[in-house]
């Protein structure tokens, strides 16, 4: 019996022969942490009785989740991680560089084949790359510091086959919210995903990011995408080192694998409280919004804003309700300065927010008002999740979320292009 893609991974990080179901510890190549996991890491490491990190230079730490820092008790749980990291020498990103999925991503810290471990639920981004991208706890996460391994339960694969061709403006948000419905909210717990298909090749790298981002919304362990000409290329572009891509076996052993046409993929809206309450936004049409949030570590990266672009460019009004703007990162803001995104987000009079997780996780300023319905390009949108408990959110793509804040009600792109 052959081995899936994870397996492969892990029987090479372990120097085991592994399958699914073996318990093993394995070699971490690289750690990233933020403030919100980051503080309690350190505290665990302590309560440990450790006194080094194993390997400083596969670390990263980043502050992105309480961004700009919002009060004293914040400021000093920073304190914690900048002595941390000056103490045992491992890099620090500072507030206001980004999420830390992108940064840490930027920095050249993802790469394909590789084991990652992560501070934050929503690793399994890194996936994208053909690696291993797995969120853990701060206790785990302390072990991974202080001894470069970390034990792992082999997870059994799902594979999800991608076939055919999108529907022009159909990008990795909708694809991922398909894929969440069809598998539930919890129809991943403790499973790899794996990916295939002859759909994969028409799936930008930033849709691929997506798509492996909102796998942790059914339960993922980790979301992994082939390695093929699109990911080689962006290897190349990034000047990433790679050798080869790892494949599955033809003949390994799937938990179930699911075949999807992209090609029927419609425009999906997830409703209140579960990202796996996605119905067609065709049901949804004309329910008034109060509030729009655009991007965030699912969907802030150039492409999602260039998208977005395109559909501003087709009408001459502004945004009809409040309209906030979170880039994944300084280089992605920078980016949309250049190309004058930034200045024709704000003539429509939208707000953009310093990059980080901010009104996402109702961590920093962008908290909705009372029994406000927002339409949110983030990948979760459980009761209170930014902010305040008796507000609605819904999920969407970019495009959608676009063409939404500009009608003030859920809106069809193709309204907004025929209208203007």
């Amino acid at each position: 019996m052959g081995k899936t893609i994870t397996e492969k991974i892990f029987t090479l990080k372990s120097g085991m022969d592994v399958k699914s179901g073996d318990v093993i510890v394995a070699e971490i190549d690289a750690i990233m942490s933020n403030d919100a996991s980051g503080p309690l890491t350190i505290e665990y490491f302590y309560k440990m009785n450790a006194n080094k990190v194993s390997n400083p230079q596969k670390v990263l730490f980043v502050l992105d989740h309480y961004v700009p820092c919002p009060s004293d008790k914040v400021a000093a749980l920073h304190q914690s991680v900048f002595d941390f990291a000056n103490k045992h020498g491992i890099t620090v990103v500072p507030a206001g560089e980004g999420i830390a999925h992108q940064v840490f991503d930027e920095l050249g810290y993802v790469k394909p084949g590789t084991l990652i471990v992560g501070g934050d639920s929503h690793s399994t981004t890194y996936g994208y790359l053909n690696c291993l991208g797995i969120g853990i706890g701060s206790s785990d996460l302390a072990m991974a510091l202080n001894t470069g391994k970390l034990w792992f339960k082999v997870p059994q694969t799902i594979q999800i086959n991608l076939n055919g061709e999108p529907a022009p403006g159909i990008g990795g948000k909708e694809i991922a919210l398909h894929l969440i419905q069809l598998l539930g909210p919890s129809g991943g717990n403790y499973k790899a995903i794996e990916f295939g298909g002859d759909g994969i090749h028409h799936l930008s790298i930033d849709d691929r990011k997506t798509i492996c981002n909102l796998m942790a919304e059914c339960g993922g362990k980790c979301s992994i995408m082939p390695f093929d000409e699109v990911a080689e290329k962006h290897c190349i572009k990034s000047n990433i080192a790679f050798s080869r891509g790892i494949d599955a076996d033809w003949d390994c052993d799937y938990f179930t694998v699911h075949n999807v046409d992209l090609s029927s993929v419609n425009y999906l809206i997830a409703q209140p409280h579960n990202p796996a309450n996605t119905i067609e936004l065709l049901e949804l049409k004309g329910l008034k919004i109060d509030m729009v949030l655009i991007g965030t570590c699912t969907n802030g990266r150039i492409d999602d804003f260039r998208r977005v672009d395109s559909l501003l460019k087709c009408t001459a009004k502004p945004f009809a309700v409040e309209t906030l703007i979170v880039p994944a990162s300084r280089y992605v803001y920078r980016k949309m300065i250049q190309e004058g995104i930034a200045d024709r987000l704000l003539e429509k009079g939208a707000m953009i927010l310093p990059p980080g997780c901010g009104p996402c996780c109702g961590s920093s300023p962008g908290v909705p008002r009372d029994n406000y319905n927002v339409l949110s390009t983030a990948n979760r949108n459980f009761i209170g999740r930014m902010g305040n408990i008796t507000a609605n959110i819904y999920l969407a793509s970019p495009i959608v979320a676009a063409a939404s804040a500009i009608t003030g009600y859920i809106t069809d792109p193709k309204e907004v292009i025929r209208r203007a």
